[in-house]
């Protein structure tokens, strides 16, 4: 009797390729819908990024150190992990990190240039690492199709592209099971990171000679670091560095606290930064939930979880910000909406959004990315665009609402109803 042996990556390879569907020939767009016309735009677009992605991810085994060989530096740079998330309505790609930055792509594709970019476009790229198989190589041709640059991409030689399986309850939201390790624990900090960072630095010095230069931003979630240094695992250790060697106010962190993936110390460590550096943060997500713990972590227990309007909670978000060291603190809460508090010098400001939504249909649609949008959102309209707080905090509500009413982490935006694309588009 002959036993077979098959690796989960090749069989969630081919069930991924076989739900692909049939690409249409331009001929045929009249009798499309605006969403397969905008699906088959980035498909056709990826004959553009197949030259790219030959040779634009790097092993984690033989990282050059040829600073010349460095890419051009990107807009937004979004770190941590890619991976493929298992849903009951099929397999999409995701990982936090990532989802913000193929929203990004979208906004940037469809909005003007920023004022300070003169003609182009802002760039996003992704900084990941994804096994030497065949689930990686299709999320890095994704990543590329959905217009999120692949160059800080790296490969791990022993450890599979990462699969978490969300398990949804009834109002849609997930619960994860992850592979353990998996390529995303593996993210070095290699010569195109340092080069980066290296960059952003003299850029923030050039600023004094030409104040139109654009600073780069770092996103970066919490869960990449679940492993710290076991098994081997590099991927906190790589966001601890970028944290503390980027200038202050370009990281943007987003916790994201997956139960048992985490530890207090080390998520506020990595929020804070290094106490010599004392480098505040752009920005830090949370949600409702996650305030309170981090309340609790920093010792303000003179709070109620349950004041989340108001006065109230613009007192709680400004304790946090000052024991996390952040300029900016935004705390989303659900269909309820969000709110945001800023500091820009001695000046604070505070506002609050009701949110969007989209009716669901039973069994159709999950709460999936509806956070990384929002945040994707938040970042083109407060950094890219420099709108004003409300503004940037009306068209996040938008994004986050709409997809919260999809499958899947990165639905098309072209798809929005007029009512939420008209708010979220700039």
């Amino acid at each position: 009797m002959m036993t077979v042996t098959i690796k989960l990556s090749s069989v969630l390879f081919f069930l991924l390729t076989k739900t692909i569907s049939y690409i249409p020939s331009a001929n045929a767009f009249a009798s499309y819908s605006s969403r397969d016309y905008c699906l088959f735009q980035r498909r056709h677009d990826s004959e553009r990024v197949t030259v790219a992605l030959q040779g634009s991810s790097r092993s984690t085994n033989s990282i050059s150190n040829d600073d010349s060989s460095s890419p051009p530096p990107p807009d937004v740079l979004c770190i941590g992990e890619t991976l493929w998330d298992s849903l009951p309505s099929g397999i999409y790609l995701g990982g936090a990190p990532s989802n913000v930055a193929v929203h990004l792509a979208y906004l940037f594709n469809n909005s003007p240039p920023s004022s300070s970019s003169s003609d182009s476009k802002a760039s996003v790229a992704v900084a990941t690492c994804l096994g030497n198989d065949q689930l990686g190589k299709e999320a890095q041709r994704r990543l590329a199709l959905n217009g999120v640059r692949t160059d800080y991409v790296q490969v791990h030689s022993e450890w599979e592209t990462g699969m978490a399986t969300a398990l949804l309850d009834s109002n849609g939201d997930a619960t994860y099971e992850f592979n353990t390790p998996a390529a995303w624990d593996g993210l070095c900090l290699d010569s195109n990171l340092k080069w980066l960072i290296q960059h952003q630095e003299q850029q923030i010095d050039a600023q004094e000679k030409d104040e139109n230069q654009d600073d780069i931003l770092f996103v970066m979630g919490t869960i990449a670091g679940r492993l710290n240094n076991e098994y081997g695992a590099t991927s906190l250790s790589t966001l601890m560095s970028v944290r503390n060697t980027a200038p202050e106010g370009t990281v943007v962190v987003d916790i994201n606290l997956r139960s048992p993936w985490y530890k207090d110390e080390t998520v506020l460590d990595l929020i804070r930064g290094s106490a010599k550096e004392n480098k505040k943060l752009a920005l830090l997500k949370v949600n409702e939930e996650e305030l309170a713990t981090l309340e609790r972590w920093c010792g303000n227990m003179d709070t109620k979880a349950d004041d989340l309007f108001g006065d109230a909670l613009k007192t709680r978000m400004e304790q946090v910000a000052q024991s996390l060291n952040t300029q900016r603190i935004c705390v989303t809460r659900g269909d309820k909406g969000a709110a945001l508090w800023c500091e820009n010098g001695n000046v604070t400001s505070f506002d609050e959004s009701p949110g969007y939504s989209l009716p669901k249909k039973k069994n159709d649609g999950d709460t999936v990315g509806a956070g990384d949008a929002f945040l994707a959102s938040l970042i083109n309209s407060l950094f890219i665009h420099g709108e004003t707080s409300g503004k940037a905090l009306e068209r996040a509500c938008a994004l986050g609402g709409y997809v919260a009413g999809c499958r899947g982490a990165t639905p098309a935006h072209c798809d929005a109803p007029d009512s939420l694309r008209n708010v979220f588009s700039i």
